[in-house]
């Protein structure tokens, strides 16, 4: 699949006061989104849009409130100011089960699971959303039931497989290292066969090997899969490799957004993570 988004100019973040243009081809639009705990200005009117199928990266350091944006767009955080678009709904005060069911999924960057659950149980989870209402007729045997459980069976198949887990498929989570449950996370997430998945820093605490696969998964899940990935990574080398488009943030506010090469060579995201320079 060609990508078919070419990002412009890099901008950075307009003044309070000004109107920016909904881009009527995105699939995620965020407009003037802000967040203060406390005295900490967490999010601070913070602009940006993606397109379908494509791979966009947030970077920043520590504290910039890359986490926070996350957790607005999975609906686990409350903005005080802002709005979300996704596919053209304002999905703003959505609960966070009403966000999955309109195509958004996460994973995190601590990893959560079913600890308890084997990595079969885990993944089927994720397919659950896809019932539409149909889960008394799996308790009690009812007419599609037997269909809808060889659907689910053949996408968990399908996803243990890709993810290289078919052979621990029984193995209860909790015995598993942390590289093999990020892998189990991210296929729950597509167990929910989402239009966007937000990555939160998945090569965290993986090895080289595992982050070449890592980028590879990412390619297929947006490239052939068609899934929209919003990625936060400390991983620069992956997500200048990976990404169509970036977003720079730094203090809560958007100090770049353009593509990989435009950013990594914009003199704010230099001096963010370089210092400035004598």
């Amino acid at each position: 699949m060609q990508n078919p988004h070419k990002h412009g100019n890099v901008r950075t973040q307009p003044s309070p006061r000004m109107a920016t243009t909904p881009d009527a081809d995105a699939l995620l639009r965020v407009q003037g989104l802000s967040v203060q705990f406390g005295g900490t200005r967490a999010l601070d009117d913070v602009s940006f849009s993606m397109k379908p199928h494509t791979v966009c990266g947030v970077i920043g350091p520590n504290g910039a409130g890359k986490t926070t944006l996350f957790n607005c767009l999975s609906r686990l955080c409350r903005p005080d100011a802002g709005t979300i678009h996704f596919n053209d709904v304002d999905i703003t005060a959505f609960t966070p089960d009403s966000i999955a069911a309109v195509g958004i999924a996460r994973t995190f960057q601590n990893v959560a699971l079913f600890d308890r659950q084997t990595v079969r149980a885990n993944i089927e989870t994720g397919c659950y959303r896809h019932l539409h209402g149909r889960t008394l007729s799996h308790l009690f045997g009812l007419r599609g039931a037997s269909d809808a459980t060889r659907r689910i069976d053949e996408q968990v198949d399908a996803l243990l497989e890709m993810t290289r887990l078919s052979d621990i498929a029984g193995i209860v989570v909790a015995e598993l290292p942390f590289g093999t449950r990020k892998r189990v996370e991210l296929a729950r997430a597509l167990a929910m066969e989402p239009r966007l998945l937000l990555l939160d820093e998945p090569a965290a605490g993986l090895n080289f090997e595992e982050v070449g696969e890592l980028e590879a998964w990412i390619r297929h899940i947006c490239h052939h899969l068609g899934v929209a990935i919003l990625l936060i990574e400390h991983h620069m080398n992956l997500v200048m490799r990976v990404s169509d488009q970036v977003i720079g943030l730094e203090f809560g506010r958007v100090m770049a957004d353009g593509t990989p090469y435009e950013v990594a060579n914009h003199p704010e995201v230099i001096r963010a993570y370089l210092g400035d320079q004598p």
